[in-house]
Formats: structure tokens, sequence, C-alpha cells
């Protein structure tokens, strides 16, 4: 009865931040990414984990995430030892999920560069997603109703509601899963 006490309390703690080094010239993302409170930006020599815009050289042994949307690009960052590439324009919410990926030494690579790396296809089409709508799609990906999208993105409901319209117009998706499952397979968004 103990050891299951002590393991709903441990559940119950949040865990601390991710400690994240940037080795980014983006001050736009770099204040993106201090807004969430599951990341804390710190010194390469106390972080677990670095956010970089080229694959540059080894941080210490640090596991490295790299922002690249080429094929070359995320090739040439994942011959260089990154532990993962993720697009420059991921939403903030997408970089927390792939930097703790990378700290736990996951491999960290979008569905639509996947089969790019394997020489299997050219990558999807544009489908002129907005910055907004694509963090959209990340939370309807994350089963957020139209209230808990206005809600996390600071907008009102009925701007929330359009902006899940526009992410259904431009994927051609009749449904919410519909359209989560579509930018799935285009990887624009993680499951």
């Amino acid at each position: 009865m103990q050891a299951l006490a002590e393991r709903r309390r441990a559940a119950a703690t949040p865990a601390p931040p991710l400690r994240v080094a940037l080795r980014v010239d983006d001050p736009a993302l770099a204040a993106r990414l201090a807004a969430l409170p599951s990341l804390r930006l710190v010194e390469e020599e106390v972080a677990e984990v670095v956010l970089a815009q080229s694959p540059g050289t080894d941080p210490g042994g640090l596991p490295r995430l790299v922002l690249a949307d080429e094929g070359a690009a995320v090739r040439a960052a994942l011959r260089a030892g990154a532990a993962g590439v993720l697009p420059p324009d991921a939403p903030a919410a997408t970089l927390a999920a792939g930097l703790a990926a990378a700290a736990r030494g996951l491999a960290v690579v979008p569905p639509g560069l996947l089969a790019v790396l394997a020489g299997r296809e050219t990558p999807p089409p544009d489908v002129g997603l907005t910055r907004r709508e694509r963090e959209v799609l990340d939370l309807l990906a994350a089963g957020a109703s139209n209230k808990v999208i206005a809600r996390r993105l600071g907008l009102s409901f009925h701007t929330a509601k359009a902006h899940v319209a526009a992410v259904l117009q431009k994927l051609g998706a009749s449904s919410r899963a519909d359209a989560v499952a579509r930018g799935a397979r285009a990887g624009l968004v993680l499951l």
C-alpha cells in the first residue's frame, strides 16, 4: 500500500524543466521556447540537450536537435551526429517534444522526412499552413477542443473555430481526425 502511495506521489510531482542550450540566431524562437514551462534555457555547461540551426560541432556529448527542412540539410545534420531534425518553423510545442525525446536518446525525424531520407520519395507538397494553423493542427492532434485551442493560444472561441476550419480546408479533410491523419502523413504533425 505504501509503494502505491509513493508511485502516485511521484506521478503527481511535475518533472523539472528540461535544460536546453540554444545555438539559434532567432530571438523570436528563443522567446517562444522560453515561454514554455517544460523548458529552461541555460548555458551549454549545464544543458541536457542543444537546439541548433546548423549541424555544427559536438556540444560535449550532449544530444543535438537541428533545425533543417531540406533533404540535404537533414542528411548533413544526421551525418554530423545530430540526435534529430525538425523544421525551423515547427511549433514550439513540437520543438519541446522533440527536445525531450532527443534528451532521452530517441531519434527525432518528422514523418514526412523519413521517406526522403530513405530515398523513396520527394517531400510532400506544402499545403500552405500558417504558423498559427500548424499550432492548431498540433493541438488537434492532442485531442483539444475548439475551446481548449482558444484558451491555449490566447484566441477567441470564434477565431479558434475559424483556424480549425482553415486547417481542415487546406488539408482537404472532412473531420478533425482526418485532418490529423493527413497532417501526420504529410509530416506536419508528430503523433
